[in-house]
């Protein structure tokens, strides 16, 4: 992971969390995000690394203020339900076919954080390195960026979790409303 971080120019810190081998990373230009970033940590435990995309301070001091984290959650679930996250190679096939390597979940955390987070063996990562790295680095940041304006939305009060829900189910997943 290391390696690819460099050889991708990705800026990370790393550190150790309760004695855990941990990666930050800080993905800029995220239009849609509060402060147009997102935050990303990797823990590296004994079997697997635990991977999470999450929003900053802006979003979760957002989160801690709304009086709509109820209709947040409603959304949240359905998001869990319904969106599996698909990602590609970038280069139109040429170096992997586009598939769903992994299942994540999305949840608020009790600190008010807005969370993608995935499980990742590492027996799994050795099979397919380079689709797993750019899942972490790519696919997982875009997919909390496609799902900021609806999640803030809800919280901001500027739509409800139903009309969120639509809008996801037709931007995001492509579905087609029936009249």
């Amino acid at each position: 992971m290391k390696k690819y971080l460099k050889e991708h120019f990705i800026k990370h810190q790393e550190d150790t969390d309760d004695g855990v081998s941990r990666y930050t990373m800080l993905y800029e230009g995220c239009d849609c995000c509060p402060d147009k970033v997102l935050e990303a940590c990797i823990w590296f435990y004994q079997d697997l690394m635990e991977c999470r995309v999450y929003y900053n301070i802006n979003g979760q001091q957002w989160c801690r203020e709304s009086k709509n984290r109820d209709d947040l959650l409603k959304l949240l679930n359905f998001i869990n339900a319904r969106l599996w996250v698909s990602m590609d190679d970038g280069e139109g096939g040429a170096l992997y076919s586009p598939n769903y390597l992994y299942t994540s979940r999305f949840y608020m955390t009790e600190d008010f954080d807005i969370v993608m987070t995935t499980m990742i063996p590492y027996d799994f990562y050795e099979v397919a390195p380079l689709e797993t790295e750019d899942y972490v680095t790519g696919a997982c940041p875009d997919v909390l960026e496609m799902l900021s304006a609806h999640i803030f939305c809800v919280l901001l009060g500027e739509m409800s979790a139903e009309q969120a829900i639509m809008r996801v189910k037709t931007e995001i997943l492509g579905e087609r409303e029936y009249v």
